[in-house]
């Protein structure tokens, strides 16, 4: 004999099986980082690549007070001036799928943003103010295993800080590594590809 209610418990059940892409493990991740005096400024999301399931989502918390951006564009989509955002912008979260595109205004310390990915892609994220300042989201399958866990993304965002703010002067020298970082006082960006340093005394070198 069936228990009331069982047959109700059980489809409840099957109901949110059905919709747990949807509702996916919650990542966490930063925008930007500085020295305690601010003279240094490391411009990157930390960390700037993480490996997610369909259906998950990602947080980014802002650390500082230079202005930052969370975007995703279309792919082939040409590049806005940061005050027009993709164009538009989205405030507190967002779906990103690749068929649209998704900006925050530009934030500042203390401001947080999400975005839920729920499809299997490699997405790029930027920030609109930096051109330099790049990133990229990898969405498996649920089915497939991930690589890293949020432990291990926390310690890699700290540890990809500190090497950003305590490399070396290069006295207006670009160089590039074979993944791809770019450095007011000094200024380091961190790219999709690796890392791009250089050093800035005029914020027009930045390309805003």
């Amino acid at each position: 004999m069936k228990r009331p209610g069982s047959n109700l418990t059980l489809g409840l059940f099957v109901f949110l099986l059905a919709l747990s892409p949807a509702f996916g493990a919650q990542w966490q991740a930063k925008v930007g980082a500085n020295t305690n005096n601010k003279g240094r400024q490391a411009l990157a999301f930390l960390p700037n690549e993480i490996w997610i399931h369909e259906g998950d989502s990602v947080t980014w918390t802002f650390e500082v007070d230079e202005i930052h951006t969370v975007t995703f564009l279309m792919a082939g989509q040409v590049r806005l001036p940061f005050p027009v955002g993709c164009p538009g912008f989205a405030i507190g979260s967002a779906m990103f799928d690749g068929s649209a595109c998704v900006s925050t205004p530009p934030m500042t310390t203390g401001q947080t943003f999400t975005v839920m990915f729920p499809t299997v892609g490699n997405f790029k994220l930027t920030c609109l103010v930096h051109e330099d300042m790049t990133g990229v989201v990898h969405v498996l399958a649920n089915s497939a295993p991930l690589p890293h866990n949020q432990a291990f993304y926390n310690q890699q965002a700290v540890q990809q800080a500190e090497d950003l703010l305590n490399a070396p002067d290069l006295s207006g020298a670009h160089r590039h590594s074979a993944n791809g970082v770019a450095v007011e006082s000094e200024r380091l960006s961190l790219t999709a590809a690796g890392m791009t340093r250089f050093q800035s005394c005029a914020l027009s070198n930045l390309n805003w």
